[in-house]
């Protein structure tokens, strides 16, 4: 081999050893300057006679004076050159030069603080160091060498910080006892030792941490304070509860108060017999089902301290707080919206001038609110537009809930922009409520034809049942009392205030009796209004998306019946001969608002190249932002309502994260309630992002999750997990989160261990935040193939996103989830802006009510519910633009001429 050709082999060996780590991994954590001066302890080893170790003595203490160590004077120092036992030099140093003490092969090992730096009297107060490790080995090797030499440390006491730079797993960060960081100067493998001998049992360290002395050098770091957060206790009796919901039943106060809470039980709500409903009712008084979708029951109760003994209920796995849906519609004031162009840019225009403007079908938009739509009926909107308040059902008296403050908007935008596509069309508004994931499952059923009572109606109904028979019984001993009261008519204290007493009592009574009438005739006018959705044409618009608490990948409940009961590849068109006759009637079409997470949810594969436990948001393929350095941390940010993006969160929101994943199952196995690869989240709070002070690695630990994960659903071959933890951040500042996870299930034998692949979903939500707050986001890695939410991953709904501006490059999600990633969604992208007052209305549930009223527009014309895409002659992900052949040969009505 030639000379030439060493040096290439020999850096390609050098980098495949890890002896030269990659630069875009390194050199992106911003260290503060270390102080001029330090305090410094050397410890060296001269294994040499006499005369040799006179020498190198000399040659060591030259090395160190030139670097500019100095020592304090001893009586005795003149005696170390001789004694063999003298192995430390203690003394004041540059830090320019600190480390390079290291180059002489005799200094075994340095510690180092700056200048007077006082160690705590408490010898058991914890200690902020760095420490560095002996380097040289393969990357596998040096990962093993990185865990073995911090399992030795933590028998000193240590505990690692999360999230700092390891530097290819060359450094440890954490903090540990004041008592025994002096002990780090000596060999770590033979510590903790007391004074000859090693504490406890002394076994040989395992390879290679025996072959190498460990620690090389330990910075002790300025900044003393170090308040790790401490693993939170979870009472037996809050086992099943939620993390927010424990914080609720710890309050005194709060477990008097009525609460309504979602139920995961361990099988489908249908497998619930009326026995479960009737002993539910019998046990816990004034409670009440008010929904039920897949394995989730939607309850309420009249006091949260009835959750005690509900929580150990048969068949129950979890509580939580009910899980609310995010707005699709949002407000852009500097945003220009023409309904006019819209139209002339999709053609609806000239479609509307042939006369088919959406007649004959019906439009179903289904949202959180409809503020101010009173004053557009017969003008924005058509004369006979309804509105079917479903609220209304989840109180006794039939009444419609207060208009949500976090959702200003509401869904009027998108009725308004269905009008707009379809103005003849018959437009039904259906309120429902934003954390009642049950109901727009319910308006599913209705319009389908299926006009079964809801669970909160069958609800209401026994209620009226009870108060009825309540009023019955009291009402014969109230008009008694009446009766005898009066016989005596004397204007004595007593005989008057009897009167008064049997008066009231008896008009309370007939009062409930009218309360109870009232409500029954609002009840059977929701009931009517309900199953008045069944027969025709109906396009529904969802402006609504769940981003957590229930399947995604298109597994949910919701998704199902849709793919099942509405227009899509389930349904599939009749053929026939005949161009003038449909073979059949159009099935319903679902037409779902996208998801406005985009940069809030990650989803992807799970990576754990350096085999740490602790989930990797990018491949080692996928270079590191500036700034950053790791892989195993997804900072937060904050995109604003005006659409700025500032890295920092603002103090005192509360902060959701959720985790959902699927594992297999094997159907021949015994299925048990806890996951087999269980996730969970960490979320940390950067110091000091600018490195001023401290350096960028390092965090304070403010939340994590606690307990098992959720099973949202069981199925013989998968089982769909979900891990949540909530925070109040306590501060403003820059915050990142860890995954952190592992196989849970270790064979007895080798031979059938099995491997699982996870691809989680990872959100970020504000919960209960008014839309000033903004958005959380991701600002490290953001992968656009998170899916669009629940119920918009349904293969069978029309899923649409609002189209934007040539030139906005901004993030958006794609596909139907990490676990589906060969569907493709969104289906269709539309105009998604409207007027709305002094500012513009936006978003994607806008243009998925502009695509419903373009859908009702075109299965007027003739098109088929059933294949609205080949309708528009668009691929899945185009611009909704009523093709020029549709144009062309659609047969225009007799009233309306047809337009050159």
């Amino acid at each position: 081999m030639t000379p030439a050709r060493r040096l290439p082999l020999l850096a390609l060996a050098v980098l495949a050893t890890g002896l030269v780590p990659p630069r875009a991994a390194f050199g992106q954590v911003k260290y503060p300057p270390r102080a001029e001066t330090l305090d410094v302890q050397i410890r060296y080893r001269i294994r040499a006679e006499r005369d040799e170790r006179v020498r190198q003595f000399r040659v060591l203490a030259a090395h160190l004076k030139g670097l500019g160590f100095v020592a304090p004077p001893r009586e005795d120092e003149d005696l170390d050159v001789l004694d063999p036992t003298a192995e430390r030099f203690v003394g004041t140093i540059p830090s320019a030069g600190v480390l390079s003490a290291l180059d002489d092969p005799r200094v075994q090992t340095i510690l180092f603080a700056p200048k007077g730096y006082a160690y705590p009297d408490d010898p058991e107060k914890p200690v902020p160091v760095r420490v560095a490790l002996a380097t040289g080995f393969l990357p596998s090797d040096q990962r093993k060498f990185h865990r073995q030499a911090v399992a030795q440390l933590d028998r000193l006491g240590f505990r690692e910080a999360l999230g700092y730079d390891h530097r290819g797993f060359t450094l440890a960060r954490g903090s540990l006892p004041a008592g025994n960081v002096a002990r780090l100067l000596k060999d770590l493998r033979r510590e903790p030792a007391g004074w000859f001998l090693p504490e406890g049992v002394a076994e040989a360290p395992p390879a290679p941490l025996r072959d190498v002395l460990p620690v090389r050098w330990v910075e002790v770091l300025p900044e003393a304070e170090f308040a790790p957060l401490a693993e939170p206790a979870v009472p037996a009796s809050f086992a099943r509860f939620a993390p927010v919901l424990r914080a609720v039943m710890a309050d005194e106060a709060a477990r008097g108060k009525p609460i309504r809470v979602e139920a995961v039980m361990d099988r489908p709500a249908e497998e619930l017999t009326d026995d479960f409903r009737t002993r539910f009712r019998a046990l816990f008084l004034g409670a009440a089902v008010e929904g039920a979708v897949g394995t989730t029951l939607a309850l309420s109760f009249p006091k949260a301290a009835d959750l005690d003994r509900f929580a150990f209920e048969p068949g129950v796995t979890s509580i939580r707080l009910p899980r609310a849906a995010t707005e699709t519609v949002g407000t852009a004031a500097a945003k220009d919206a023409s309904v006019p162009a819209a139209l002339a840019a999709t053609r609806l225009d000239r479609l509307h001038a042939l006369g088919h403007r959406g007649k004959g079908v019906r439009v179903v938009v289904i949202g959180s609110g409809f503020p101010g739509v009173e004053g557009l009926v017969g003008s924005e909107l058509p004369k006979g537009t309804r509105v079917i308040d479903l609220t209304a059902e989840l109180t006794p008296a039939i009444r419609p809930a207060p208009l949500d403050p976090a959702a200003p908007l509401g869904a009027t935008a998108a009725a308004r922009a269905a009008a707009a596509a379809a103005p003849d069309a018959e437009l039904v508004l259906v309120r429902v409520s934003r954390d009642a994931h049950f109901q727009p499952a319910a308006v599913a059923r209705f319009v389908t034809g299926d006009g079964r009572y809801t669970e909160a109606m069958q609800s209401r109904l026994a209620e009226f049942s009870l108060r009825s028979e309540d009023a019955t019984r009291l009402k014969a001993a109230a008009t008694d009392e009446y009766l005898r009261a009066f016989r005596d008519l004397s204007d004595e204290d007593a005989p008057r205030q009897r009167r008064e007493r049997a008066r009231k009592g008896l008009q309370d009574l007939l009062d409930e009796e009218r309360a109870v009438a009232g409500a029954v005739e609002r009840f059977t006018a929701l009931q009517a209004a309900l199953k008045s959705l069944a027969g025709g044409t109906t396009v529904v618009v969802n402006t609504l998306v769940w981003e957590s608490g229930y399947p995604v990948d298109g597994l949910s409940e919701l998704a199902q019946a849709i793919n099942l009961r509405y227009a899509g590849d389930a349904i599939a068109p009749i053929p026939t001969r005949s161009a003038t006759r449909r073979a059949a009637p159009n099935a319903p079409l679902w037409v779902q608002a996208a998801s406005r997470s985009a940069g809030a949810a990650w989803g992807g594969p799970y990576h754990d190249a350096d085999a740490d436990a602790v989930m990797e948001f990018a491949p080692a393929s996928v270079g590191l932002p500036a700034g950053t350095w790791t892989r195993e941390l997804n900072f937060l940010g904050l995109r604003g309502a005006d659409g700025t993006t500032p890295q920092n969160l603002p103090a005192g929101v509360r902060l959701r994260l959720a985790v959902q994943w699927r594992e297999p199952h094997n159907p021949d196995a015994t299925i048990g309630p806890d996951a087999v690869f269980p996730l969970n989240l960490r979320v940390l709070r950067q110091l000091d992002p600018e490195g001023t002070r401290r350096a960028t690695d390092e965090f304070d630990e403010v939340a994590r999750s606690a307990g098992v994960p959720v099973r949202l659903r069981t199925e013989p071959t998968y089982g769909i997990y979900e891990q949540t933890v909530e925070v109040v951040l306590p501060a403003d500042g820059r915050y990142a989160v860890r995954v952190e996870g592992g196989t849970g299930y270790e064979s007895p034998l080798p031979a059938l261990r099995q491997q699982i692949e996870v691809r989680p979903r990872l959100i970020a939500e504000f919960v209960n935040a008014t839309p000033d707050k903004g958005r959380p986001l991701f600002t490290t890695f953001t992968p656009p193939t998170a899916g669009v939410g629940v119920p918009g991953d349904a293969k069978s709904a029309l899923t649409v996103d609002a189209a934007r501006p040539p030139g906005d490059t901004g993030p958006r999600l794609f596909g139907g989830g990490p676990g589906v990633a060969l569907l493709a969604k969104p289906d269709l992208y539309a105009p998604g802006a409207v007027p709305a007052g002094d500012g513009t209305a936006e978003g994607p549930g806008v243009a998925a009510g502009f695509v419903a009223g373009l859908s009702a527009t075109l299965i007027e014309s003739g098109a088929p519910s059933v294949d609205i895409l080949r309708s528009l002659a668009v691929a899945p992900g185009g611009l909704a633009i009523v093709p020029d052949t549709w144009l062309k040969y659609v047969r225009p009505l007799p009233s309306r001429p047809r337009s050159p």
